[in-house]
């Protein structure tokens, strides 16, 4: 039974050892001159929630952790962040007209739930919305501001 265990565990050493050789398919670049922050574009107080819970996943502005070199977590945390600046890059925001339904969508997001991922919240706590956030956040996207 001893040996056993000790079999098994070698293998997954060997596994998680070998899955560090495999790199993300696209590690998204970052970049900390690459756009300004959204609380020096849009209102202040609304920009700086964005920026403290979307940025990582919603601008070049990413802060790589840790675990985010890890796989196979940092197969995870590049899909998440290539998927959520596809979806909407606040990089540009500043250079770029955008329509009440693109603010609306991310007043949508955040009043559901959808935003920031519960994955991420749970790791970076700073990130929850609080009601009074996503008040403030939906009522800058109804505003048009």
């Amino acid at each position: 039974m001893r040996k056993l265990a000790k079999l098994t565990s070698n293998l997954f050493a060997f596994a998680f050892l070998g899955m560090q050789f495999v790199p993300t398919a696209t590690m998204p670049k970052t970049s900390a001159t690459t756009g300004a922050h959204m609380a020096e574009v849009i209102n202040p107080q609304v920009g700086a929630i964005l920026d403290r819970s979307c940025q990582d996943c919603h601008s070049s502005r990413t802060a790589w952790p840790w675990y985010s070199h890890v796989a196979p977590l940092s197969w995870i945390v590049s899909k998440h962040v290539s998927a959520g600046r596809e979806i909407l890059d606040f990089s540009d925001w500043a250079n770029q007209p955008h329509s009440a339904d693109e603010r609306m969508l991310i007043c949508d997001a955040v009043s559901d739930g959808r935003m920031p991922l519960p994955e991420y919240t749970l790791i970076h706590r700073n990130a929850k919305l609080s009601k009074r956030d996503v008040e403030l956040i939906c009522n800058w996207a109804a505003a048009g501001d």
